[in-house]
């Protein structure tokens, strides 16, 4: 049985609101930890996979450079494809990815150029991102002229 108080209204109403208020109190907490700390983790996973992903690339074009740098540097287009593997795998060795070099020598010549493609593939399987793949290849070419007045060829 309730009473009635000087404002009118029932003694026991507000009590009942303050304990209905109680009881919710807390809920935001573990929705928060069922909800909202698991897909904190998945994106934090996303911008490291994004940083990767944009890293690789960024590698793959200075890689291909430098690669172009050192077979337009070749006397001959023999070295010149062996010259550009072993730019390749000397700018991708402390990485955590590695590089294929492909040389185009048909343009070997004075005031010539030679072509080089690469293929860097770098491993993702330590993010356990779901639906993304093991690992990512990106390709990238460079193209570097061959010096007139050099000796040789």
């Amino acid at each position: 049985m309730s009473s009635v108080n000087r404002d009118g209204g029932l003694r026991g109403a507000g009590r009942l609101r303050r304990l209905r208020a109680a009881g919710d109190r807390g809920s935001i907490t573990s929705e928060l930890a069922v909800f909202v700390v698991p897909f904190l983790i998945v994106m934090a996973m996303f911008i490291v996979f994004c940083g990767r992903a944009a890293s690789v690339s960024i590698d793959a074009h200075a890689v291909a450079a430098a690669a172009a740098r050192a077979a337009a540097d070749a006397p001959t287009p023999a070295t010149a494809r062996t010259a550009a593997t072993t730019a390749a795998n000397a700018m991708a060795s402390g990485g955590k990815f590695s590089c294929t070099a492909t040389t185009d020598t048909g343009q070997f010549r004075r005031g010539g150029s030679v072509t080089v493609r690469v293929a860097c593939v770098m491993r993702l399987d330590d993010l356990g991102l779901p639906g993304i793949g093991t690992t990512k290849t990106a390709n990238a070419s460079a193209t570097e002229p061959i010096d007139i007045y050099r000796a040789g060829t």
